[in-house]
């Protein structure tokens, strides 16, 4: 399937490929999350003279991340990380378990923004925020741009940009399919079968 982008340019997209939230749509609700998440960093800096900590998750957080921060009216420090979710066994169960990759990674003290893609069972954001308040962070928030809503929701973002129920793969902006199709500017749902 061909399709044109905002400047007019066809981009090649895969026809079982269905547009979920436009770019147009995701514009519009990070320029409304950056607002608000904007007034919470003039708060801290007010209060600490300490620049937010924003730490994107890699990769699939990057595209968020890139558009969200522009829309804050202070300073920020970036610091990215990345993760791993795997299956581990302990005392003869298997649990789902997640890796944390930020070596070197200073929080002490401060206040940190984590920025994500998805929020699916939540396992990857509570781990990261657990590491983090063991490394010595203040306070940490979170902020998403889709949280699947599931019955038994296990972690919960501070801040959410889209809601999404359904067991679809998303792909686009910054996530991905089979690592391809991170680039396209809208996110979409893979529809099986067709």
């Amino acid at each position: 399937m061909t399709s044109f982008n905002d400047s007019g340019s066809a981009r090649q997209i895969p026809a079982n490929f269905a547009i979920q939230y436009s770019a147009n749509e995701i514009a519009i609700r990070i320029k409304a999350l950056g607002a608000e998440i904007g007034r919470w960093c003039q708060r801290v800096w007010g209060e600490s003279h300490t620049d937010v900590l924003v730490i994107p998750v890699l990769r699939g957080g990057v595209f968020f991340f890139a558009d969200l921060v522009r829309e804050f009216p202070t300073s920020i420090e970036i610091a990215p990380v990345r993760t791993e979710g795997y299956e581990a066994e302990t005392s003869g169960v298997q649990k789902a378990s997640v890796a944390v990759y930020a070596d070197g990674l200073a929080v002490k003290g401060r206040v940190v923004l984590v920025v994500d893609d998805v929020c699916d069972s939540g396992r990857t954001l509570e781990a990261l925020e657990r590491e983090l308040m063991e490394r010595g962070a203040r306070e940490v928030r979170t902020v998403v741009l889709i949280r699947r809503l599931l019955d038994r929701p296990s972690f919960v973002p501070c801040w959410i940009g889209f809601e999404y129920k359904g067991p679809e793969w998303f792909v686009g902006y910054g996530m991905d399919d089979g690592q391809r199709w991170r680039n396209l500017p809208a996110v979409h749902i893979i529809k099986r079968g067709c």
